[in-house]
């Protein structure tokens, strides 16, 4: 029996009008072999990844919801953190039971499939919401530059909680087509006499609509769309910053031949400019990491759309099964870093975070 491919048998006795099991049984161009020596190879990776991504994250909610929702950014951040922390856990639950069926363990349940319901399947949309949040994110910050006054007017902190609401409901919504494309069933096994817990495919007329419906919407377009935003936000923020420090580098070199009258309105001024170039590199930071580890989930998504057979439960199942590891993995990095660049570039959160673990800073700091 083929460890890789967890009950085939029982799968196999699956086959029913309408119902398809989980199973292929084309030739694969990689390897059992070579799947399960990649997979073994990455997986305590994807999983140090995976536990560092939990533990900051509940650190990074701790520390925003200390900051308060006065500011737009701080809900946005915090709901990123959330959205990371489901991330690392699904990711932890669907290695851990991917794991398990590839050695000679009795489980009352095929691991390949069930995760399918329990972890992979819903990673793949939760992933999603986190994509839309740093493309808001990047876009706020992108109009706040070209129209300061009214965005803050109109993204406000409610605004703001509406749009990721919204955005999860977009995302995580499509989620239910899970439990339409597949259900559990109670399958015999006679080699191991016992009675298991599988998850087999539903392919009706109706059914097969629908999944064309969400993949085309929440499988290729959303993703897409938000890792084009993000890319285009982040030149433009790029540039701005670069224009920015050249004027402020003219500004400074001007300043140091003409003698001004001291003011308050100058250097407040300064201080608000400072603040808003150190919240615009934050966001370039998080913006690069983020296009940098979704990259491989992005070609992922592209080479599913044009080769169809690229399944999990198609002809070419491991190179599936490559790339989706390879996504998860530029996922769990991507979720465990943010820290990182919060308490480096955040002033504010950097204030939090010491007062919480009592590290207090006697400098006030402001940001």
């Amino acid at each position: 029996m083929n460890i890789s491919r967890g009950f085939p048998t029982t799968l196999e006795s699956a086959r029913k009008p309408g119902v398809s099991p989980l199973v292929s049984t084309a030739q694969p161009i990689i390897s059992d072999e070579f799947y399960k020596i990649f997979f073994l190879c990455t997986m305590p990776c994807i999983q140090f990844f995976n536990v560092a991504g939990i533990i900051t994250n509940v650190i990074n909610i701790v520390v925003f919801v200390k900051l308060g929702r006065a500011e737009s950014t701080n809900i946005s951040f915090q709901a990123l953190a959330i959205c990371d922390l489901v991330l690392s856990v699904l990711s932890v639950w669907t290695f851990t039971s991917s794991s398990l069926r590839l050695y000679p363990v009795s489980l009352p349940f095929d691991a390949n499939s069930v995760t399918i319901l329990t972890g992979s399947g819903l990673w793949s949309f939760v992933v999603r919401w986190g994509a839309l949040i740093t493309a808001y994110i990047s876009l706020e910050r992108c109009l706040c530059i070209l129209k300061p006054l009214k965005v803050k007017r109109i993204l406000t902190p409610k605004v703001t909680t509406v749009a990721v609401m919204v955005m999860l409901v977009l995302t995580v919504g499509p989620a239910v087509y899970l439990h339409i494309k597949y259900k559990f069933v109670w399958k015999a096994v006679p080699p191991l006499n016992k009675t298991i817990l599988v998850v087999i495919r539903i392919k009706t007329p109706e059914v097969l609509l629908l999944g064309a419906v969400v993949n085309a919407f929440a499988g290729l377009m959303q993703p897409i769309a938000a890792f084009v935003t993000v890319v285009v936000c982040t030149v433009y923020l790029g540039i701005y910053l670069e224009r920015a420090s050249a004027w402020r580098r003219a500004t400074s070199s001007a300043a140091a031949h003409t003698v001004k009258a001291p003011g308050k309105g100058t250097q407040e001024e300064t201080s608000t400019s400072q603040k808003e170039q150190r919240v615009i590199r934050m966001v370039i930071s998080i913006a690069v990491v983020f296009i940098v580890c979704v990259t491989p989930s992005t070609v992922h998504i592209f080479i599913m759309g044009i080769f169809p057979q690229v399944s999990f439960d198609a002809q070419y199942a491991n190179i599936f099964n490559t790339m989706f590891i390879l996504s998860c993995l530029g996922s769990s990095v991507n979720a465990s870093v943010n820290i990182f660049i919060y308490h480096r570039m955040g002033s504010r959160y950097k204030t939090a975070f010491r007062q919480i673990f009592r590290i207090v800073d006697k400098k006030p700091t402001s940001n």
